[in-house]
């Protein structure tokens, strides 16, 4: 078994373990427990709705390959993807460039992608016509402007996963602390799978100085509305909220 019908079987013990026939909880309860010290998996990390169809954690590649990273892209999908409990990466080995990839449940992949694209959008649009505004502006004007936006993009994205998970109810009436610790689950579940399949990888930094345009990039990112909902062309209209 790979690990992720591992989790499944354990996901299907632990509902087991809640059963009103006592004897079938209680059996369920210590196969739960073995199966758990067989194959070395953490008890807190599973959980009785696991699901490999969406939980699965995978990595995509994210846009074209390039020689020169763009540094307000990569901000603002490391941004998404950290809302969604996921990494980022700069895979280094091709031929042709790097490719940025996303690490995150298959669930998430999804909502990294959509949100992803409608950022980088609106940053496109929004930087052009604050260009052309600025006439007279140095060249550098555009590039400080979206390293500006991503900014301050990146920084309302933490701002309100700390306002979801500080709620006392959550939307589906769930308690706070159960988002909070399934979000937790999550970013390791992605953190593992990025040490274990590169284990020399180096994080990456986006660490930049500011220049004319990037306070005006930051103010113009605090009008975008991230729950915002966009539609995707194989996948239903999504709200910025969390898997």
């Amino acid at each position: 078994m790979n690990i992720n019908e591992i989790k499944a079987k354990l996901a299907k013990l632990l509902r087991l373990s809640k059963s009103s026939n006592a004897n079938e909880a209680a059996v369920a309860v210590q196969k739960f427990e073995t199966l758990c010290k067989q194959h070395g998996v953490a008890k807190q990390d599973i959980t009785a709705d696991f699901d490999p169809e969406k939980d699965e954690v995978i990595e995509l590649p994210f846009g074209k390959s390039y020689k020169k990273r763009d540094i307000a892209i990569y901000r603002l999908i490391a941004a998404v993807a950290k809302y969604y409990n996921g990494v980022v990466m700069i895979d280094n080995t091709l031929s042709n460039g790097k490719q940025l990839k996303i690490i995150a449940s298959k669930a998430n992949q999804i909502q990294i992608e959509l949100y992803g694209d409608y950022l980088i959008e609106e940053m496109e649009r929004i930087s052009k016509e604050a260009k052309k505004e600025n006439k007279g502006a140095p060249r550098s004007f555009r590039t400080n402007f979206r390293k500006g936006f991503a900014q301050a993009i990146h920084k309302r994205l933490i701002e309100l996963k700390k306002e979801q998970e500080s709620k006392e109810i959550i939307e589906n009436n769930q308690p706070a602390l159960v988002l909070v610790e399934h979000n937790k689950r999550e970013q390791k579940a992605a953190l593992s799978f990025l040490l274990d399949n590169y284990p020399d990888i180096r994080r990456s930094s986006s660490r930049y100085n500011a220049g004319h345009g990037h306070s005006q990039g930051q103010e113009a990112a605090q009008g975008v509305g991230l729950r915002k909902q966009t539609e995707g062309v194989t996948s239903p209209t999504l709200a910025l909220s969390g898997s």
